[in-house]
């Protein structure tokens, strides 16, 4: 069980991204505050790195490039005074290859290890792994747009090994 449990590091984070949003639906015991990117929600500069063409949202080590645009109404950020979680939803008419490249070097920049990607065109998936969480980049191309899907979990210590 542990060798599939290693392998499976997209089936992994899918599970635990429901569990946190199943334990943040119930978080009243856990007092747990439950916060949705507002419209107009502003972007951080990205002047740690020094990538003029760059930003960051609710994700404080997830660059987002400036072509992508929030969509509010996808996005879905859950916090805790210790944990960030969930997804932020952006769309833009970019070029996958471009925005894949730009996920590796940002997230590289952003002390972030990729372990895997999956090429299942038109979508494709990025998987990064950091210090007590996980992050997948889902990237979808369609005819006149491209849409960014950015997951982010957290890992216990024990899981992260």
């Amino acid at each position: 069980m542990r060798f599939f449990v290693k392998k499976n590091y997209f089936l992994m984070a899918v599970i635990g991204l429901t569990l946190v949003v199943f334990l943040a639906g119930c978080g009243t015991a856990l007092q747990e505050t439950k916060t949705e990117v507002p419209q107009g929600t502003a972007p951080k500069p990205s002047a740690k790195t020094g990538m003029p063409n760059a930003r960051y949202y609710d994700f404080e080590d997830v660059q987002i490039p400036n072509e992508l645009s929030l969509n509010a109404d996808r996005s879905k950020i859950f916090q805790t005074p210790n944990v960030t979680a969930g997804v932020i939803s952006l769309d833009g008419n970019v070029e996958i290859n471009s925005l894949i490249a730009f996920f590796r070097g940002a997230m590289a920049k952003d002390n972030w290890q990729m372990k895997g990607s999956f090429k299942l065109p038109p979508k494709y998936a990025l998987l990064f792994e950091k210090k007590n969480k996980r992050a997948i980049v889902t990237i979808e191309e369609s005819t006149f747009s491209t849409k960014v899907d950015i997951w982010m979990i957290p890992v216990s210590a024990e899981e992260a090994k």
